[in-house]
C-alpha cells in the first residue's frame, strides 16, 4: 500500500507543477505566438519521447530481471539450506541434531531479522555468517562412511554459502547513479516540448501535459521501487524460508 501512496503523491506532485508552469507559460508566451516553432516542437517531442522510451524500457527489464534473480535465489538458498539437513539423516544423532538445529537456526536469521533489515536497507549483519561457520564446521566433522549415499554435509554446506552471496549480491545490486541521471534528464527532454505546444484551449494543453508527465513520473517511481527487490514484500516474499522451516519441522517431529 505505501507504494502505491508514493506513486500517487508523486504522480499529483508533479503534474501539479506542469500543470503551473503551462499557466505561466501561455500567460508569457501565448499560443498565437509559437505557429513558427510547433512543427519544430512537434518532430522534437516525437523522437526525444522515443528514444526515452527505448532506454526506460531497457532499464525497466533489467531492473525486472534483478527482482526475478532475487526471488529465484532465495528458492535455491532455502532448498540448500533443507537439502543440508537432509544429507544428515543418515549421519550420528549427535552431528545429525545439530545440523538439523543449525539449520533451522539460520533459517530463522533469515527470517526473523536479515529480510527485515533488507527491507529497511540496512546491513543484514555477520549473524547468518556465524551461523554458516559453525554448520561448515559440524559439517566436515561427519564420518564419511556416513555420506554413501550421496553428497554429503560438507559438500551441501558449501552450496549454501554460495547461495546465501548469490542473495546478498543482488540486494545490493543497484542501476546506478548514470543510469538515473539518463533517466531523469531524458524524463526532462522528453516532456519539456509539450509545455510549449500550440493548443487552442488551456483544459485540452493541461489534460495531455499531465498525461505525459504523469505517466513518465509513475514509470521513474516504478522503477525505483522495483530497483531494491528485497524492500518490497511483493517483489521477494519469505515464503522460500517458512516452507523450507515447516519442511525442517516435521523432519524433526
Amino acid at each position: 500500500m505505501q507504494a502505491y501512496v508514493i506513486g500517487l503523491m508523486w504522480f499529483l506532485g508533479v503534474s501539479a507543477v506542469a500543470a503551473v508552469a503551462v499557466v505561466l507559460i501561455r500567460r508569457s508566451w501565448p499560443p498565437d505566438q509559437r505557429a513558427d516553432i510547433h512543427d519544430v516542437l512537434s518532430v522534437v517531442f516525437s523522437m526525444t519521447g522515443t528514444l526515452y522510451a527505448v532506454v526506460a524500457a531497457f532499464v525497466f527489464i533489467d531492473v525486472w530481471q534483478i527482482g526475478n534473480d532475487a526471488r529465484a535465489a532465495t528458492y535455491r538458498e532455502a532448498q540448500a539450506v533443507q537439502a543440508l539437513a537432509w544429507s544428515a539423516e543418515n549421519s550420528p544423532p549427535e552431528y545429525r541434531d545439530r545440523i538439523t538445529a543449525l539449520s533451522k537456526q539460520y533459517l530463522h536469521e533469515i527470517l526473523d531479522t536479515e529480510l527485515p533489515r533488507l527491507r529497511a536497507d540496512q546491513p543484514v549483519g555477520d549473524e547468518g555468517w556465524t551461523v554458516l561457520d559453525q554448520l561448515r564446521t559440524i559439517s566436515s566433522r561427519v564420518p564419511a562412511a556416513a555420506n554413501s549415499s550421496g553428497d554429503g554435509p560438507d559438500v551441501v554446506v558449501q552450496t549454501v554459502i554460495q547461495a546465501r552471496e548469490d542473495r546478498l549480491a543482488l540486494a545490493d545490486k543497484r542501476i546506478g547513479s548514470v543510469t538515473w541521471f539518463a533517466l531523469l534528464f531524458g524524463a526532462l527532454l522528453a516532456g519539456m516540448p509539450i509545455l510549449f505546444f500550440r493548443f487552442e484551449h488551456i483544459g485540452t494543453q493541461l489534460a495531455m501535459t499531465t498525461a505525459v508527465v504523469g505517466m513518465i513520473t509513475l514509470l521513474l517511481v516504478t522503477i525505483h521501487q522495483i530497483e531494491r527487490p528485497f524492500t518490497s514484500t511483493e517483489r521477494v516474499p519469505a515464503a522460500a524460508y517458512d516452507n523450507a522451516v515447516a519442511r525442517l519441522d516435521s523432519l524433526g517431529s
